[in-house]
Protein backbone atom coordinates (compact mmCIF):
# COMPACT_ATOMS: atom_id res chain seq x y z
CA UNK A 1 0.00 0.00 0.00
CA UNK A 2 2.29 2.23 1.26
CA UNK A 3 4.82 1.72 -2.78
CA UNK A 4 1.23 2.03 -4.57
CA UNK A 5 0.80 5.49 -2.53
CA UNK A 6 4.10 6.60 -3.33
CA UNK A 7 3.54 5.59 -7.06
CA UNK A 8 0.40 7.43 -7.10
CA UNK A 9 1.72 10.26 -5.44
CA UNK A 10 4.68 10.35 -8.26
CA UNK A 11 1.97 10.09 -11.02
CA UNK A 12 -0.07 13.30 -9.12
CA UNK A 13 3.08 15.41 -8.86
CA UNK A 14 4.33 14.72 -12.49
CA UNK A 15 0.74 15.60 -13.78
CA UNK A 16 0.96 19.51 -13.43
CA UNK A 17 4.43 19.70 -15.23
CA UNK A 18 3.14 17.15 -18.16
CA UNK A 19 0.22 19.23 -18.93
CA UNK A 20 2.71 22.59 -18.61
CA UNK A 21 4.42 20.77 -21.27
CA UNK A 22 1.96 19.76 -23.43
CA UNK A 23 0.21 23.49 -23.28
CA UNK A 24 3.69 25.16 -23.83
CA UNK A 25 4.06 23.32 -26.82
CA UNK A 26 0.55 23.55 -28.37
CA UNK A 27 1.29 27.57 -27.77
CA UNK A 28 4.78 27.21 -29.59
CA UNK A 29 2.98 25.52 -32.63
CA UNK A 30 0.29 28.06 -32.99
CA UNK A 31 2.83 30.60 -32.74
CA UNK A 32 4.83 29.06 -35.64
CA UNK A 33 1.14 28.71 -37.64
CA UNK A 34 0.46 32.70 -37.43
CA UNK A 35 4.08 33.17 -38.54
CA UNK A 36 3.51 31.21 -41.37
CA UNK A 37 0.47 32.63 -42.44
CA UNK A 38 0.75 36.58 -41.72
CA UNK A 39 3.08 36.80 -45.00
CA UNK A 40 0.77 34.57 -46.90
CA UNK A 41 -2.16 36.68 -45.29
CA UNK A 42 -0.73 39.80 -46.34
CA UNK A 43 0.25 38.51 -50.13
CA UNK A 44 -3.43 37.42 -50.48
CA UNK A 45 -4.81 40.67 -49.13
CA UNK A 46 -2.80 42.95 -51.72
CA UNK A 47 -3.89 40.22 -54.74
CA UNK A 48 -7.59 39.96 -53.77
CA UNK A 49 -8.09 43.57 -52.70
CA UNK A 50 -6.37 45.99 -55.21
CA UNK A 51 -6.03 46.09 -58.78
CA UNK A 52 -2.27 45.63 -58.52
CA UNK A 53 0.94 47.16 -56.94
CA UNK A 54 4.00 48.99 -59.44
CA UNK A 55 6.88 50.64 -58.41
CA UNK A 56 9.87 52.68 -59.41
CA UNK A 57 12.93 52.48 -57.76
CA UNK A 58 15.62 53.76 -60.11
CA UNK A 59 17.96 54.78 -57.60
CA UNK A 60 20.99 53.02 -56.20
CA UNK A 61 19.44 51.60 -53.39
CA UNK A 62 21.34 51.08 -50.12
CA UNK A 63 22.63 47.54 -49.65
CA UNK A 64 22.84 47.37 -46.38
CA UNK A 65 20.12 48.37 -43.27
CA UNK A 66 18.59 51.55 -43.66
CA UNK A 67 15.76 53.70 -41.77
CA UNK A 68 13.00 54.17 -44.61
CA UNK A 69 10.76 57.16 -44.23
CA UNK A 70 7.53 57.45 -46.10
CA UNK A 71 4.27 59.28 -45.73
CA UNK A 72 1.51 57.69 -43.69
CA UNK A 73 -1.85 57.95 -45.62
CA UNK A 74 -3.77 54.50 -45.89
CA UNK A 75 -4.44 51.22 -44.21
CA UNK A 76 -2.42 49.35 -46.81
CA UNK A 77 1.22 51.00 -45.58
CA UNK A 78 2.43 48.18 -43.52
CA UNK A 79 1.32 45.53 -46.34
CA UNK A 80 3.00 47.80 -48.75
CA UNK A 81 6.65 48.27 -46.66
CA UNK A 82 6.36 44.42 -46.39
CA UNK A 83 5.96 44.15 -50.36
CA UNK A 84 9.16 46.03 -50.85
CA UNK A 85 11.28 44.75 -48.19
CA UNK A 86 10.22 41.58 -49.77
CA UNK A 87 10.87 42.90 -53.18
CA UNK A 88 14.56 43.46 -52.59
CA UNK A 89 15.21 40.61 -50.34
CA UNK A 90 15.70 42.78 -47.15
CA UNK A 91 14.88 41.44 -43.34
CA UNK A 92 11.77 44.37 -42.46
CA UNK A 93 11.22 45.78 -39.42
CA UNK A 94 8.26 48.31 -39.13
CA UNK A 95 7.85 50.78 -36.27
CA UNK A 96 3.80 49.99 -35.20
CA UNK A 97 1.63 51.93 -32.87
CA UNK A 98 1.43 50.36 -29.57
CA UNK A 99 -2.15 50.51 -29.97
CA UNK A 100 -2.40 48.84 -32.94
CA UNK A 101 0.31 45.52 -31.90
CA UNK A 102 -1.91 45.64 -28.38
CA UNK A 103 -4.53 44.71 -30.93
CA UNK A 104 -2.31 42.55 -33.28
CA UNK A 105 0.56 41.07 -30.92
CA UNK A 106 1.46 38.09 -33.60
CA UNK A 107 1.94 41.43 -35.81
CA UNK A 108 5.53 41.57 -34.27
CA UNK A 109 6.27 38.00 -36.39
CA UNK A 110 6.19 40.22 -39.98
CA UNK A 111 8.96 42.53 -38.12
CA UNK A 112 6.81 44.91 -36.06
CA UNK A 113 8.08 46.64 -33.41
CA UNK A 114 6.46 49.80 -31.03
CA UNK A 115 7.79 53.11 -30.34
CA UNK A 116 9.50 52.39 -27.40
CA UNK A 117 11.60 49.80 -29.12
CA UNK A 118 13.85 52.05 -30.39
CA UNK A 119 17.20 50.02 -29.35
CA UNK A 120 15.62 47.14 -30.92
CA UNK A 121 15.24 49.11 -34.29
CA UNK A 122 18.54 50.81 -33.81
CA UNK A 123 20.02 47.24 -33.90
CA UNK A 124 17.78 45.85 -36.38
CA UNK A 125 18.96 48.59 -38.73
CA UNK A 126 22.69 48.40 -37.81
CA UNK A 127 22.64 44.30 -38.72
CA UNK A 128 20.74 45.00 -42.63
CA UNK A 129 17.30 45.18 -42.16
CA UNK A 130 15.26 47.94 -43.55
CA UNK A 131 13.26 50.15 -41.24
CA UNK A 132 10.10 51.28 -42.07
CA UNK A 133 9.32 54.83 -40.12
CA UNK A 134 6.19 56.49 -40.64
CA UNK A 135 7.28 60.04 -39.17
CA UNK A 136 3.88 61.48 -39.33
CA UNK A 137 2.87 59.47 -36.77
CA UNK A 138 -0.83 59.41 -37.93
CA UNK A 139 -3.15 58.49 -40.38
CA UNK A 140 -3.53 61.86 -42.44
CA UNK A 141 -5.34 62.81 -45.35
CA UNK A 142 -4.30 63.08 -49.26
CA UNK A 143 -1.94 65.25 -49.91
CA UNK A 144 1.36 66.54 -48.94
CA UNK A 145 2.65 64.72 -45.49
CA UNK A 146 2.91 66.44 -41.87
CA UNK A 147 5.55 67.79 -39.96
CA UNK A 148 8.04 64.51 -39.48
CA UNK A 149 8.60 63.99 -36.30
CA UNK A 150 12.63 63.25 -35.35
CA UNK A 151 12.74 59.48 -34.27
CA UNK A 152 13.45 58.32 -37.48
CA UNK A 153 16.64 60.75 -37.88
CA UNK A 154 17.96 59.58 -34.54
CA UNK A 155 17.62 56.17 -35.61
CA UNK A 156 19.62 56.11 -38.39
CA UNK A 157 22.20 58.35 -36.74
CA UNK A 158 22.19 55.65 -33.93
CA UNK A 159 22.62 52.85 -36.59
CA UNK A 160 24.98 54.54 -38.94
CA UNK A 161 22.56 53.93 -41.53
CA UNK A 162 21.47 55.75 -44.73
CA UNK A 163 17.86 56.91 -44.81
CA UNK A 164 15.83 55.81 -47.81
CA UNK A 165 12.79 58.44 -48.43
CA UNK A 166 9.62 56.38 -49.85
CA UNK A 167 6.33 57.51 -50.78
CA UNK A 168 3.58 56.23 -52.02
CA UNK A 169 -0.57 56.57 -53.26
CA UNK A 170 -3.29 54.42 -53.31
CA UNK A 171 -5.44 55.56 -55.80
CA UNK A 172 -8.99 54.89 -57.60
CA UNK A 173 -8.59 55.41 -61.10
CA UNK A 174 -10.14 53.41 -63.82
CA UNK A 175 -10.31 49.90 -62.13
CA UNK A 176 -12.53 48.57 -59.47
CA UNK A 177 -10.38 48.74 -57.19
CA UNK A 178 -8.10 50.41 -56.14
CA UNK A 179 -4.16 50.56 -57.56
CA UNK A 180 -0.98 51.45 -55.54
CA UNK A 181 2.25 53.03 -57.47
CA UNK A 182 5.31 53.44 -55.16
CA UNK A 183 8.31 55.43 -55.76
CA UNK A 184 12.02 55.53 -53.91
CA UNK A 185 14.36 58.37 -53.60
CA UNK A 186 17.76 58.90 -53.37
CA UNK A 187 19.29 57.62 -49.64
CA UNK A 188 19.71 60.38 -47.54
CA UNK A 189 22.88 60.71 -45.12
CA UNK A 190 21.44 60.03 -41.64
CA UNK A 191 22.78 63.77 -40.95
CA UNK A 192 19.51 64.51 -42.59
CA UNK A 193 16.96 66.57 -41.01
CA UNK A 194 13.43 65.37 -40.56
CA UNK A 195 12.24 68.27 -42.42
CA UNK A 196 14.64 67.44 -45.33
CA UNK A 197 13.05 64.06 -45.37
CA UNK A 198 9.62 65.10 -44.85
CA UNK A 199 10.64 67.55 -48.20
CA UNK A 200 12.15 64.33 -50.16
CA UNK A 201 8.81 62.32 -49.32
CA UNK A 202 6.65 65.36 -50.52
CA UNK A 203 8.76 65.29 -53.79
CA UNK A 204 7.96 61.94 -54.77
CA UNK A 205 4.48 62.47 -53.76
CA UNK A 206 3.90 65.17 -56.09
CA UNK A 207 6.00 63.17 -59.14
CA UNK A 208 3.45 60.12 -58.36
CA UNK A 209 0.77 62.54 -58.83
CA UNK A 210 2.06 64.05 -62.07
CA UNK A 211 2.33 61.05 -63.35
CA UNK A 212 -1.41 60.42 -62.43
CA UNK A 213 -2.32 63.66 -64.33
CA UNK A 214 -0.39 63.04 -67.38
CA UNK A 215 -2.07 58.92 -67.72
CA UNK A 216 -3.77 59.25 -70.98
CA UNK A 217 -5.92 55.98 -70.26
CA UNK A 218 -6.77 55.36 -66.54
CA UNK A 219 -7.31 51.70 -67.09
CA UNK A 220 -3.96 51.34 -68.17
CA UNK A 221 -1.19 50.98 -65.69
CA UNK A 222 1.13 54.75 -65.45
CA UNK A 223 3.92 54.60 -67.85
CA UNK A 224 7.43 54.31 -66.23
CA UNK A 225 6.24 52.12 -63.05
CA UNK A 226 6.79 48.32 -62.95
CA UNK A 227 4.27 45.62 -61.67
CA UNK A 228 5.29 44.41 -58.43
CA UNK A 229 2.19 42.55 -57.19
CA UNK A 230 -0.69 41.36 -59.51
CA UNK A 231 -3.88 42.18 -58.40
CA UNK A 232 -7.72 41.30 -58.60
CA UNK A 233 -8.99 42.22 -62.60
CA UNK A 234 -11.83 44.74 -62.32
CA UNK A 235 -15.72 42.59 -63.27
CA UNK A 236 -15.90 44.37 -66.92
CA UNK A 237 -12.25 42.94 -67.32
CA UNK A 238 -13.21 39.58 -66.33
CA UNK A 239 -16.25 39.71 -68.46
CA UNK A 240 -13.99 40.73 -71.39
CA UNK A 241 -12.94 37.54 -71.47
CA UNK A 242 -15.98 35.98 -72.38
CA UNK A 243 -16.55 38.54 -75.12
CA UNK A 244 -15.22 36.27 -78.56
CA UNK A 245 -18.20 33.81 -77.13
CA UNK A 246 -20.86 36.58 -78.26
CA UNK A 247 -22.82 35.65 -81.25
CA UNK A 248 -20.68 32.47 -81.80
Amino acid sequence: MVAASAADGAVTEASPLTLAWWRDRAFERVQRGIAWYIPRSFARALGSDLAGVWGACDVDLPDSGAVVVANHQSWWDGHIAWLTARRYERPLAVLVHEVTLERYPFFRHAGALSPGELRVGVRRAAQGAWLFVFPEGSIGPPGPPARFADGAARIARLADVPVLPMAWRVTLRGAQRPEVYVRCGEPLPNSSSPDEQRSAVAALLERIERDQASARDPEAPMSGYSLWHAGRASSHERVARFARWWGA
